[in-house]
């Protein structure tokens, strides 16, 4: 009875696999055929019903089987003659032992496959789309934005090795956007700094933390079903998406409140004295309320316009404009949340959309420019002078490097964004679907973290002026003082620190600590000793040992502590902006 054995040529465990296992006398000659040097085979396979990215397909006297059915019938056809071949008719000639092993070769396979940029068979495009493309562009961008905002703003990055990969393979992925293994390194070093670095407070860090999410779910899902690699990105649009629409609703609802309505405090003031001039030239009582109050407006007109898909184009530009904007304040690093925010937004382009951008004149003019010398020189001018701007914390001028990429980006949707009759939207698969609700539905219940009392900061603070600590609210809607989880209750204020000079500093600034956080800190820095007071009750010269017992029963672990994080807060009567 002959044997043909139909397998992935291209897959170095399929083809040793099959060098390597010998079946019995009594099979007589076995043919083995590489899948990738006969189509037609491949075709034919396909309309009889077999997934070949699922494995290899026996043909054993005309009977076909595939996958973990074809592992079993060979393995109870092998030879004793070998370790290898002993041991593989031992395991795969069980039948359920086979069924439950093959699913983690196959992944195996399809990692292997993935790692060594060759794709899958069933993977007919060839080309990266062109989604895929622009947003690995701006999100490598971003990457190297973050680097020096944490080496710049907040003083951290230039001993840490996380920083500095995360700053390698940004680069790496700038001059390859295309290539799928090099924003899946971006996001592995991402990762492992994400959690790191953590806690973090900044807004940017945890959007970029759903974006993350939404990638690993799209790669395990694609891993594990053994998917084209084009899935992966396109299984991840949705959950771009849907955070971007919970940042923007954020953007609004934490800003309901007295502390931001108010001019004297309101952080939209803040950040517009800061505007580049003449910008902050511009100023009185009815630029302060159009200040505020344009923040509400045009925020939901983004969100209204994104959701429509005859405006969405005007959405887009309207966002990347609007973030842009923010920029031009040097209150705070803006320029990588922007960036980030930005590559966001090109999720919302249609493939009938990217495909005018790509075909148009302009966009094949600036491919071939993109290669030639000048470009390169100056776009690492622009980049350095970004650089060094950030270095002496000139955010706003920082962010000038930033508006020519963001006004040909704006330009070109302009022109061949908009919604066409025949223009049919995007369809997405049911993962797709899952995944992109999973983490919009995340993104949510994490920025309703202080109205339940779990945690304040990593909850898309938005300069909000929101006050909801220490038995007090300012938003006119969760305006009761109440809440579910009791940790924001609780405000310790520090009255003396000697030995701690960071504490001292929140003394004299009349900064306090909820409890919980205090708690924390005081176990990570076990040599502190503190006075402080909380509700009333006075603590004198106390540190980790004196509080031993309550700081084991009430915290949780440290790596909870790292997602269950609270901002300092201003104990004084009006929550301005810091």
């Amino acid at each position: 009875m002959p044997a043909t054995i139909y397998y992935d040529g291209e897959c170095p465990f399929c083809s040793q696999y099959v060098a390597l296992v010998r079946l019995r006398e009594a099979v007589g000659a076995v043919e083995l055929v590489d899948l990738r040097e006969v189509p037609d085979m491949r075709q034919e396979l396909t309309s009889e019903g077999f997934d070949l990215d699922q494995g290899m397909v026996v043909d054993l006297d005309g009977r076909r089987v595939g996958g973990n059915e074809a592992v079993n019938l060979l393995a109870k056809l092998s030879s004793n003659s070998g370790f290898f071949n002993r041991v593989h008719r031992l395991v795969f000639g069980q039948h359920l032992v086979t069924k439950i092993i093959y699913p983690i070769l196959r992944m195996g396979r399809w990692l292997t496959l993935f790692l060594l940029g060759r794709r899958v068979i069933n993977d007919d495009n060839s080309n990266a789309e062109q989604r895929q493309v622009l947003f690995a562009a701006l999100f490598a961008l971003f990457s190297i934005f973050h680097v020096f905002s944490n080496m710049f703003e907040y003083g951290e990055g230039f001993t840490n090795i996380d920083i500095w990969g995360i700053f390698v393979a940004a680069l790496l992925l700038l001059m390859r956007p295309a290539s799928p293994q090099r924003l899946f390194w971006l996001v592995v070093i991402s990762s492992v700094s994400t959690v790191i670095q953590a806690p973090v407070q900044s807004n940017h860090t945890m959007l970029r933390t759903m974006v993350l999410v939404g990638y690993w779910l799209s790669f395990i899902y694609a891993a594990v079903r053994a998917r084209p690699i084009s899935e992966i990105f396109g299984n991840f649009v949705l959950s771009g998406r849907g955070a971007l629409l919970v940042m923007y609703f954020y953007g609004i609802f934490h800003k309901i409140n007295t502390g931001f309505l108010d001019p004297e405090v309101s952080c939209a003031v803040a950040l517009w004295n800061e505007m580049l001039p003449p910008i902050n030239q511009l100023q009185g009582q009815f630029v302060h309320y159009g200040a505020i109050y344009g923040t509400f407006v045009i925020e939901g007109i983004l969100v209204i316009a994104l959701l429509y898909k005859r405006t969405r184009h005007l959405g887009m530009i309207g966002g990347m404009a609007f973030h842009m904007l923010l920029t031009f304040s040097n209150f705070s690093a803006y320029i990588s949340f922007t960036t980030l925010t930005i590559s966001l937004h090109v999720l919302y382009l249609s493939g009938a959309q990217l495909d005018r951008i790509n075909e148009s004149s302009q966009m094949v003019w600036i491919a071939r420019s993109v290669r030639r010398p000048t470009f390169i020189f100056t776009f690492v001018t622009l980049i350095s002078v970004g650089a060094f701007y950030m270095l002496l914390r000139q955010y706003n001028v920082a962010s000038l490097c930033l508006l020519p990429l963001v006004c040909v980006v704006c330009a070109l949707i302009l022109i061949h964004g908009r919604f066409r009759s025949e223009d049919r939207s995007d369809a997405f698969s049911y993962p797709a679907i899952l995944i992109g609700c999973f983490v919009t539905l995340l993104y949510f219940v994490n920025g309703a973290m202080p109205y339940l009392g779990v945690k304040t900061a990593q909850s898309v603070a938005m300069f909000s002026n929101l006050r909801i600590e220490g038995g007090q609210s300012n938003h006119l809607i969760f305006s009761g003082a109440d809440r579910p989880v009791p940790y924001v209750a609780q405000i310790a204020t520090i009255d003396e620190a000697a030995n701690d000079p960071s504490l001292n500093s929140m003394k004299e600034r009349q900064i306090g600590f909820v409890y919980y956080d205090l708690l924390s800190y005081l176990d990570k820095n076990r040599d502190t000793v503190i006075s402080f007071s909380v509700n009333g009750q006075k603590y004198e010269d106390v540190g980790y040992l004196e509080l031993r017992e309550e700081i084991e029963t009430t915290l949780h672990s440290r790596f909870v502590r790292k997602w269950l994080h609270f901002r300092t807060v201003d104990v004084g009567a009006v929550q301005r902006c810091y």
